[in-house]
């Protein structure tokens, strides 16, 4: 930056005339903000300087500028210059007292603080900002109000953003604590408010014992003051605190509801509306705690909402429940809201309703209960006289409802019936609500907003109603977009908004599948407010109108089609709204433009055959042009598929007579278009193909080319749409031409790799289609396709020869395979159903019977085993012993890859035929059946009862099955194979009813350990499916307790593959256990405890090591312990959970550091907890500390040493805040502590120090 540059500018700022100051002080402001270093120290110093005093500038305009300024330049000094600029302005203000004239100053000063917390290099400035701020509050106790507010809002960015910083200084940390209590207190409610913001900032961001001082000393404060007043203030403060950082204030959170919960009408407003205000927060924050109190709670809120002592809701004159509320609906938009200027009661009642809302939301309650509950005293106050209550009332019912919509599906739940027994109580209410108080918009807006709720929750909830609803209904599409010229502006807006609330109303309520008689009545008087609505200039209600007017002509569709409704009388209605889009079809409007062509779309779709035919045809052609450009394409060609796409109402001749001028249009975007543009016209394509081959004939040939085009761009993973559209085409193109492109193109399909289910189903629709429409091309197009995976495995099989690293393992090209064996299967699925044939693997036998000596012969082979595969799930493959026994060879096969896709093809071969698993089961347990052979075969068993029981739900086979595995397991003097373990899963995954039990009977009655682990391990990967139906949940949490009593079992092996059974159920599964943690948890914690008799001790020449194989399963149940506190956070015994951490500190490192992660999860919630055994936890830390390394120690071991001692002074940091906040402090833990801290004690001080500073 140039020095001459900044010195001319700081000097004209000085120039007294006005207009030479502002643009000196605009161009230096557009400077710094171009600037992207610092600047140096006294250059620094000099524009800070100059700056401030523009603050002091007579004219405003000025001072604005150099506000900016002041919040460019604080960012580009260094903390002592920034320091001494606020200091200067922080004494100004000081000095300058209750003048007026100090606004610039403080304003200057919250910019300054907002702007460096927005930069992450300035935090350091931030913090030094502190003292001359606090020193101003202290001395200035009688500010201006807004000066103040200002000030509070620069403090609280300070704390904020740099409170570890400002901790360091426990003087400046005393005087904010003190001027913030003293503040909280001012008479002037912005400056008081701003405060106790501040003050929950100062606790929550400022670590170190002041902040939990000064929450002590407000929570003191709070149950010692008699003063009603005062107490709202402190409750205030603790609000701002549990909002921000709940777990600060656990411990007081019970005392607190003890204390307030019995709210009685004797109390103020303001102390009301504040305990209301404190059971929302901690309902929201802090759930668990209030659990207890729950009901207690929820009676504060419902009395909270019926107070209202100045008026009587139960004279039924008040009120006039009537329906006829739709004769001036439309007329009376002025926003003047009710008030009672001599009534404050209604902040009570509205504090009321936030308490419900946190309520339902919390989870404290069951949906039906909410429902039944919360709903009905939300209805029952619908008829609330004043405005801004009743819209919260409304608000907080249409949530309520939106929130049950899925538990409403589930007809178990019984909300779905609680919600339609309320619903004509709650129309009537609404109805009347509008009547009384017509001038209330917005309570008829939330009308709509219930009333679309409930239709969500349940379809047909409001039929019943519809007749009373419809006036209302129609006066609001009925009315003006103006009103009057003075009131053009405010009324249209209102007027607008509560149209598109009623359309929105109505796009859901035809969102159903079929038309009572009410709903009939209802559609037929409102369809021509969506027509007058249709050509509304007000912004998004034509779009809005277009959007429902779609889903009602679904819905006449789907009536007529039911015969449950007569739709010509709408006819001539949905041909006015199709002519009204057709002139829309040009607007600038993205939104309306894409409502007219979906509406066009589905006039064509579902009334094709009511309209006229020259209107239909009129309307398909606006659909292929691209007015705006081929911008547009997807939204017009996309309406244009949705009308063409079968089924279609759209008569056959006229798409036919529009094909030549769709096809012209979307020729060039085929070549040049985007990605999205692309996909619709291959859209476009495939939905022309079907209705004939002459819709396409005359253009087949050259939507090949493009169409190949469009595949050689991504040949990996061409589009579905490209691959469908090609299927569409190919019985329009000569064989002449496809035959000179199926080199290039089966070259490029050959390395597409697919993935999801579209894109397969596309790929195989397209070798179907070449197959049965170009018999005379097969040899060539079976040759690619071998001749391209051959090659492909080629390049495989010399990368793994060539790769001297065996750590890196070179990918089989199973993507590319899957491609090959699928693509052939389809190209002679094509071809046997076009010549009328039956399916059969002939084509595959001269690759299957192929031995596999040369690496062409392996591809082969592992090409017809996929592609026999594949064949026999699906059920094609006719039964042959000589093909099983040709499969079983190549399970012997000396080749990895021979062997794998084998056994995976004699799985699949003996799923299709159940009957022969009883002989592959023998062959693979058979005492000859050894190494790879008996591998592959098991194998070949898990492949073959996923397909008979897991796919299949052969429950006849399965039980045969099961019998012959179990038997097996039972009598078998060998190892038991895992695979089995995992087929028996399959089972009770399938038929849970039957054999979950069935598994769990054998894991308790099994007496041998190697039998039990096999069944524990078939359990635990039952419970690591996270897919499991509601069947298997039922059945697995019957037989938890019992599978779980494994983790007493004499043999250490057991215990350990129960623990991690546990492990996983906890992780996977927590709500199964949820009521069996006191049952199984004495038994897991026993498990943390060292068992002595485990431990031996080995000679390694001249070095004792000690070996604790019990390690492996107390390591196993201290994970169990750290999940359990994870997933069920209360569920544990506080006593046994203690103690086991207590055990735990003092064990291994690995045990160690899961011990942390407990203590870190639940230090918030259980601090009393820890603070009880402090003692104990420091004993425990001593011990690991006390541990000496050996003088001959290697690198490894010294490294682990002091992973070890860092992670004892982990421990001694995660519980350092609650030995400072005990109420009977450890003094174990406290000298242990500051022996930690001593900076003599080297290793130890400068871990507490790294990790102090990490948070």
């Amino acid at each position: 930056m140039s020095n001459t540059t900044l010195d001319g500018l700081l000097v004209k700022l000085r120039e007294p005339d006005l207009d030479l100051r502002a643009m000196a002080a605009s161009d230096l402001l557009d400077l710094l903000k171009k600037l992207d270093i610092s600047f140096m120290k006294d250059e620094g110093k000099q524009c800070m300087t100059a700056l401030v005093k523009l603050l002091y500038d007579s004219q405003s305009h000025v001072q604005n500028l150099g506000m900016d300024c002041l919040g460019q330049a604080v960012c580009l000094v260094d903390a002592e210059t920034a320091k001494e600029a606020v200091s200067s302005i922080c004494c100004e203000i000081q000095q300058r007292g209750t003048s007026a004239e100090t606004t610039a100053l403080s304003v200057a000063l919250r910019v300054m603080s907002g702007r460096i917390s927005e930069d992450a290099d300035a935090k350091k400035v931030l913090g030094s900002l502190a003292v001359p701020i606090a020193s101003m509050l202290s001395n200035s106790p009688d500010m201006p109000s807004d000066v103040a507010v200002d000030v509070f809002a620069a403090l609280s960015d300070v704390l904020t953003h740099a409170g570890a910083q400002v901790a360091t200084d426990s003087e400046v940390v005393n005087q904010i604590q003190e001027v913030l209590l003293s503040f909280i207190s001012h008479s002037n409610l912005s400056v008081r408010r701003r405060a106790i913001a501040v003050l929950g900032a100062f606790v929550v961001h400022v670590p170190g014992e002041q902040s939990e001082k000064a929450l002590g000393i407000i929570f003191q404060r709070y149950e010692a003051c008699t003063r009603a007043s005062e107490k709202c203030i402190l409750l205030r403060v603790l609000v701002t605190i549990a909002r921000q950082c709940p777990e600060r204030v656990t411990k007081i959170v019970p005392s607190i509801i003890d204390g307030e919960i019995n709210l009685t009408e004797e109390c103020d407003r303001e102390e009301r509306m504040t305990v209301l205000l404190v059971f929302e927060t901690f309902v929201q924050h802090c759930t668990e705690l209030v659990a207890p109190r729950r009901n207690e709670i929820y009676t504060c809120a419902v009395e909270a909402l019926k107070y209202d002592p100045n008026y009587n809701y139960d004279d039924e004159d008040d009120m006039d429940t009537g329906s006829e509320a739709g004769d001036d609906f439309g007329d009376e938009y002025e926003d003047d809201i009710y008030e009672d200027d001599e009534d404050d009661t209604w902040d009570v009642r509205l504090s009321g309703v936030k308490l419900l809302a946190a309520i339902a939301r919390s989870g404290l309650y069951s949906p039906h209960d909410i429902a039944q509950h919360i709903g009905t005293v939300l209805i029952a106050r619908f008829r609330e006289r004043e405005d801004v209550v009743r819209a919260e009332i409304l608000a907080t019912y249409a949530t309520v409802v939106g929130a049950l919509g899925e538990s409403a599906a589930d007809s178990a739940s019984g909300v779905a019936e609680v919600l339609q027994q309320q619903a004509p109580e709650a129309v009537t209410l609404i109805l009347a609500a509008i009547k009384n108080y017509p001038r209330s918009t917005e309570t008829k807006q939330l009308a709509f907003a219930v009333f679309a709720q409930l239709v969500l929750a349940k379809y047909d909830i409001l039929d019943g109603s519809l007749s009373e609803i419809t006036p209302i209904v129609t006066a609001a599409l009925s009315a003006d977009d103006t009103s009057g010229t003075l009131q053009t502006a405010s009324s249209s807006l209102i007027k607008t908004n509560l149209k598109l609330d009623v359309l929105e109303f109505l796009r859901v309520l035809v969102q159903r599948s079929s038309v009572s008689d009410s709903a009939a009545e209802f559609l037929i008087a409102t369809k021509d407010g969506l027509r007058e609505n249709a050509s509304s200039k007000a912004f998004q209600v034509p779009s809005a109108s277009f959007t429902a007017a779609a889903g009602l002509v679904k819905l006449l569709s789907n009536a007529a089609h039911q015969s449950s409704m007569e739709v010509a009388q709408f006819v001539p209605w949905a041909e006015d709204m199709a002519q009204c889009a057709a002139s829309l079809t040009g607007t600038d409007d993205q939104d309306l433009r894409s409502s007219v062509n979906v509406f066009i779309g589905t006039v064509l779709q579902k009334f094709g055959d009511h309209i006229s035919a020259s209107t239909a045809q009129q309307l398909l052609l606006i659909l292929t042009e691209l007015k705006g450009g081929m911008v547009h394409a997807p939204a017009v060609l996309g309406a244009f598929v949705q009308a063409i796409s079968k089924p279609t109402a759209l008569p056959q001749e006229i798409v036919v007579d529009v094909a030549p001028s769709v096809l012209q249009v979307i020729d060039p975007l085929l070549r040049q278009g985007s990605a999205s543009v692309v996909t619709v016209a291959l859209n476009v394509v495939k939905a022309l193909a079907g209705y004939g081959t002459e819709t396409l004939a005359s253009a087949g040939d050259h939507i090949l080319t493009n169409i190949i085009a469009i595949i050689s761009k991504s040949p990996e993973s061409p589009p579905a749409s490209a691959l469908q559209a090609f299927a569409a085409v190919c019985p329009t193109v000569s064989e002449e031409n496809m035959r000179s492109v199926t080199a290039k193109l089966l070259k490029l399909l050959s390395a597409t790799t697919v993935y999801d289910g579209q894109s397969a189903e596309a790929l195989g629709e397209l070798f179907e289609t070449v197959g049965r429409s170009f018999p005379g091309l097969m040899d060539s197009w079976k040759d690619g396709i071998i001749e391209n995976w051959s090659q492909t495995h080629a390049r495989y099989y010399k990368q793994r020869k060539d790769s001297s690293n065996e750590a890196i393992q070179v990918p089989f090209p199973t993507a590319m395979l899957t491609n090959a064996a699928k693509s052939i299967n389809s190209l002679y699925t094509g071809f046997y159903e076009a010549q009328g044939q039956q399916w059969t693997s002939e084509f595959l036998e001269s690759l299957v019977f192929t031995s596999p000596r040369s690496t062409e012969d392996i591809a082969l082979v592992c090409l017809g085993l996929r592609a026999l595969g594949y064949a026999a799930s699906q059920g094609w493959l006719a039964q042959s012993d000589q093909l099983a026994a040709q499969l079983d060879a190549h399970i012997q096969s000396k080749h990895d890859d021979v062997r794998d896709e084998a056994a995976a093809a004699l799985g699949k071969y003996v799923g299709s035929y159940p009957a022969t698993f009883a002989a592959l089961f023998a062959s693979a347990t058979a005492s000859d059946s050894e190494g790879a052979s008996a591998s592959g075969r098991l194998q070949a068993v898990n492949v073959a009862v996923d397909q008979i029981v897991g796919t299949g739900h052969d429950k006849t086979s399965a039980d045969a099955m099961w019998a012959q595995i179990t038997a097996y397991a039972q009598n078998s003097q060998g190892p038991l194979p895992d695979v089995l373990a995992q087929s028996l899963a399959t089972f009770a995954v399938t038929f849970p009813q039957v054999f979950i039990p069935a598994l769990a009977e054998h894991v308790s009655s099994s007496g041998d350990a190697k039998i039990k682990a096999f069944y524990i391990t078939a359990f635990r990967t039952v419970l690591a499916d996270r897919h499991l139906s509601a069947e298997c949940d039922a059945e697995l949490k019957n037989v938890l307790p019992q599978v779980l009593a494994s983790i007493d079992d004499e043999s250490i092996n057991i215990r350990r593959l129960s623990l991690l059974a546990l492990f996983t159920v906890i992780q996977s599964k927590a709500a199964l256990i949820k009521d069996a943690v006191s049952t199984i948890e004495p038994a897991l914690f026993r498990q943390t405890v060292v068992n002595e008799s485990l431990i031996r001790i080995i000679n390694m020449g001249p070095v004792k090591k000690r070996i604790d194989d019990g390690l492996d399963a107390r390591r196993c149940a201290f994970q169990c312990v750290h999940m359990l506190v994870r997933m069920l956070s209360g569920a544990a015994n506080t006593d046994l959970l203690a103690e086991s951490i207590v055990r735990g500190i003092a064990d291994d490192h690995d045990i160690r550091l899961l011990v942390l992660q407990v203590i870190h999860e639940t230090v918030s919630t259980q601090a009393h907890m820890y603070a009880e055994r402090l003692d104990e936890i420091a004993a425990s830390v001593r011990k690991v500390q006390a541990t000496k390394l050996s003088p001959k120690a290697v690198s490894q071991e010294i490294e682990k040493h002091h992973a070890i001692l860092k992670s004892s002074v982990s421990v001694l940091v995660a519980l350092e805040p609650v030995a400072k906040a005990a109420t009977s402090p450890s003094a174990e833990f406290d000298k242990l502590l500051a022996e930690v801290m001593d900076s003599s004690n080297g290793e130890l001080s400068v871990y507490y120090k790294e990790l102090h500073s990490q948070g």
